[in-house]
């Protein structure tokens, strides 16, 4: 999954100024909200040789992918943490670092979590992570009757691979933290509705910043300068680099961005990053993204969400 939040999934009033609409609920999955027992600790010794054996696949199936496109944030820190390519990583082993790097925490979660919830945990470097994996006996009894993809390339359910693999490398990057923490504020402060805007112009602006998330550390991408190829094994052929998790985390979707950039396929576009455009344009969280916007540098990321935190609060 991307946002480890439910989607608002109902059509509101103020939907008509996106560039697109697309329903992205996903029927009949529980969520879970601060009175409800959200924590779910780890029992790494009930982890079964299955179960690791799906990370294992997952991990090395990418492994010499990522290497070569992944951004230079995402390989260091990777590099940095004892996240093994053969099992489970075990979240007391791996958190302590990061914490000790920039002050997150990793927090065992049973599932999707209410937005309030998850921002309020993201503001004070909390990050919520599952232990459950995509294609495992655990995945499918838990979702039983619900349907939800669950293919090796992608689930839009969280899960270990990634929460872990895709996203935790990215914490040990303090710029990347902080963003991160920013945003966790940003939503909680939408929520509580200091402004006194009502509930309409809320989910309004949630989305915006659902939108933002999803095309920037889910689905983002940043140009290629060529500085990052002293940490591969294989330069970078291609003219971007990976940030986003969701894509880290899907085969499927690394692969497509490869044959789109090499001109083998025209499934997706590249679009120069834009907040204004990002704020405003909705996802498809099914399928294959058909466009990702790139960035020319992260700290231009970080400046302009920064600098433009006004686009999350239209006031109607």
């Amino acid at each position: 999954m991307a946002i480890n939040h439910i989607m608002t999934e109902d059509y509101t009033k103020y939907d008509y100024l996106f560039r697109n609409i697309i329903p992205n609920a996903i029927g009949g999955i529980r969520i879970y909200g601060k009175n409800d027992p959200y924590q779910k600790p780890q029992k790494y010794s009930e982890v079964t040789n299955l179960e690791n054996k799906i990370w294992e696949d997952l991990f090395v199936k990418l492994e010499s992918l990522l290497n070569q496109y992944a951004s230079r944030e995402y390989l260091i820190g990777l590099r940095t943490l004892p996240i093994p390519n053969d099992r489970f990583p075990e979240f007391k082993t791996v958190s302590p670092l990061i914490e000790n790097s920039t002050g997150w925490v990793l927090v065992p979660v049973a599932g999707f979590l209410e937005e309030e919830l998850f921002f309020e945990m993201n503001s004070k470097r909390m990050f919520p992570v599952t232990d459950i994996i995509r294609q495992s006996p655990r995945f499918k009894k838990k979702y039983e009757g619900i349907n939800i993809q669950n293919d090796e390339g992608y689930t839009p359910e969280p899960d270990i691979f990634h929460d872990v693999q895709g996203h935790t490398p990215f914490l040990m990057n303090i710029n990347y933290a902080n963003f991160l923490c920013d945003m966790g504020k940003l939503g909680l402060e939408i929520i509580k509705d200091e402004k006194g805007l009502g509930q309409e112009l809320i989910d309004h602006n949630l989305k915006r910043l659902q939108n933002f998330a999803w095309w920037t550390y889910e689905f983002g991408l940043v140009k290629n300068n060529g500085k990052t190829d002293k940490f591969r094994r294989k330069a970078n052929d291609i003219d971007y680099e990976i940030y986003g998790a969701g894509i880290i985390s899907s085969y499927d979707e690394t692969k497509n961005i490869e044959a789109c950039a090499k001109g083998l396929s025209t499934h997706s576009k590249f679009l120069p990053f834009n907040i204004e455009e990002v704020v405003m344009t909705c996802f498809d969280y099914s399928e294959i993204q058909d466009r990702y916007y790139v960035v020319d540098s992260m700290s231009e990321l970080y400046k302009s969400f920064n600098e433009n935190k006004d686009l999350f609060w239209y006031l109607g």
